[in-house]
């Protein structure tokens, strides 16, 4: 398993309580290996008229870029990673990596989860998750086979998280993560969540930096962290919703 360096302290995961356009800057240039994160970009697009959309999708991609200058500073030139995003943040997206430099990190394609069941929307049902292919300038992309299906299917329930409203698959994260580095290789996750790709890189043997805001779901992600780098590399385990009363006010920081 990797270990990260923390103030002299060698760990395998090192997680932080707060908003990632803080904490993204305290970490040192390109020393990040890949990235699977879904950033929150629910409130982003709108759905009630034509002008609130246009301004919620405005200030998305106003701070959407202010991220992708970090990433693209702590991101190693060779590395690659996944972002969901839906059909009206794809674009935004990608559009926050063009930083007007020559070389930077770039949206290479949208590859497509089919859940296996239907979500909201009408009047057609959503029953896929579009997820971003980024790269860096240097990147191969080795580790995909050229023969790979831009769209696969594995089920989840869509609706009835038990972790988190946004809930992704962990094992999907793992699929990602293997696509996108190596064991030992570190991933940045700066939406933590429940910490599904932090969970997916115990479970492949990566190290993980997880960041999140939100203070309820950093404790749950924090334990559920914890519980799965605790279980010998290479296996799974369905974690179960935490009750309350683990979820201690003064386990919020690593």
């Amino acid at each position: 398993m990797p270990l990260l360096d923390c103030g002299g302290a060698m760990v395998e995961y090192k997680l932080f309580e707060g908003d990632c356009l803080e904490i993204l800057p305290t970490l040192p240039d390109n020393s990040i290996c890949g990235i699977v994160t879904d950033p929150p970009f629910s409130f982003a697009g709108g759905i009630s008229n034509g002008r609130s959309s246009i301004t919620d999708s405005q200030f998305f991609l106003y701070w959407w870029r202010a991220v992708c200058k970090e990433l693209d500073r702590v991101l190693k030139q060779d590395g690659e990673g996944f972002i969901w995003c839906d059909w009206r943040t794809a674009w935004i997206i990608a559009e926050g990596f063009n930083l007007g430099q020559k070389y930077s990190w770039r949206v290479a394609q949208v590859i497509y989860h089919y859940r296996e069941m239907p979500g909201q929307g009408q009047p057609f049902r959503s029953s896929v998750d579009l997820i971003a292919y980024v790269r860096g300038p240097k990147s191969t992309g080795h580790r995909i086979p050229n023969t790979t299906h831009n769209l696969f299917s594995k089920y989840w329930y869509y609706g009835k998280h038990e972790n988190h409203p946004a809930e992704k698959d962990p094992e999907v994260c793992a699929q990602l993560i293997e696509w996108c580095s190596d064991p030992g290789d570190i991933i940045l996750d700066p939406f933590m969540g429940s910490s599904a790709t932090g969970r997916a890189c115990a479970m492949t043997g990566r190290g993980f930096v997880g960041i999140e805001k939100d203070s309820e779901h950093f404790i749950t992600g924090k334990k559920l962290t914890q519980r799965a780098f605790s279980l010998p590399q290479g296996t799974w385990e369905k974690p179960k919703p935490l009750p309350s009363s683990q979820m201690s006010l003064f386990e919020r920081a690593v």
